[in-house]
């Protein structure tokens, strides 16, 4: 019998459980490569059962009531919800584009065009943030519909306004994860952990104030959250998480802060990547 008949047989007849083993130690090395990746995915899973948990907390009407001053919790809900779009723009966004350009090498072209690469991102952000609206837009007019019993034409302008300042700063987040995308290149498990921490820790679907005290300083430190507030504030007619002048400067202060380090993030990846190069490896 020729040689290569013989090595096709010995290979049909390999051994099940020799192929699981290898296919199982292939999937953890390629996860313990990204050690990042990989820590961030160990650390959404441990802190998703205890998001499970804070959920049987939030159903509680009178306990809601007592929280925010209403127990509207569908009107809750659905403002919160709305929110998911602009989110969407600050993880995935940007960064994704460049996930794209590093698979395809285009990234070589973007990074040698004489344009700032901080308004090259800043404004692929936007213009996502102007696609993700056509889903914000329906999901906002269903939460005044619900709460038009506390509606203003005052309250929705002004709740609006909150709502454009955080998505201005979620922009600059944005940027930050771009960068950290084209750094590091293998990052989707430190977003899956982002998007878990803004959807707990914000208010989207619970109130922030029944959070523990560690907690609610993290989530107050997220450009939502007082985006969200202010906007069911204005809308609901709630209580805010602490005064209304507080959360409107530190809204604005966090716009000009994340401003300023995605410009340091951007900066810093192009002096590494004069020294590197950007490649999908």
């Amino acid at each position: 019998m020729p040689y290569s008949l013989k090595r096709t047989r010995r290979i049909r007849t390999a051994n099940p459980l020799k192929l699981f083993y290898m296919a199982v130690w292939r999937n953890l090395l390629t996860l313990t490569r990204y050690k990042a990746n990989f820590l961030f995915e160990i650390l959404t899973s441990a802190l998703f059962g205890f998001g499970m948990l804070l959920f049987s907390f939030a159903f509680n009407a009178s306990l809601l009531g007592e929280t925010v001053g209403s127990t509207n919790y569908v009107a809750f809900f659905v403002l919160g919800v709305s929110f998911q779009s602009w989110q969407g723009i600050s993880l995935w966004g940007a960064s994704g584009m460049f996930q794209g350009e590093l698979s395809t090498g285009q990234i070589d072209y973007t990074f040698s065009c004489p344009f700032s690469r901080y308004w090259y991102i800043v404004s692929n952000i936007a213009a996502s943030a102007v696609q993700e609206a056509l889903f914000f837009i329906p999901m906002f007019c269903i939460g005044l519909w619900l709460t038009s019993a506390t509606l203003t034409i005052k309250g929705i302008i002004l709740g609006l306004m909150a709502t454009m300042v955080s998505v201005a700063a979620l922009a600059q987040l944005g940027a930050i994860f771009a960068s950290l995308t084209l750094r590091y290149r293998q990052v989707t498990a430190i977003f899956g952990f982002f998007n878990f921490a803004f959807q707990m820790l914000t208010g989207m679907f619970i109130p922030v104030q029944l959070l523990p005290t560690p907690l609610q300083i993290i989530g107050q430190c997220l450009p939502q959250t007082f985006g969200m507030d202010l906007l069911r504030y204005y809308v609901m007619g709630t209580k805010t998480i602490i005064s209304i002048e507080y959360e409107w400067v530190t809204l604005l202060l966090q716009l000009a802060a994340l401003g300023i380090i995605a410009k340091l993030a951007i900066r810093h990846l192009e002096r590494t990547a004069k020294e590197q190069g950007l490649h999908y490896i």
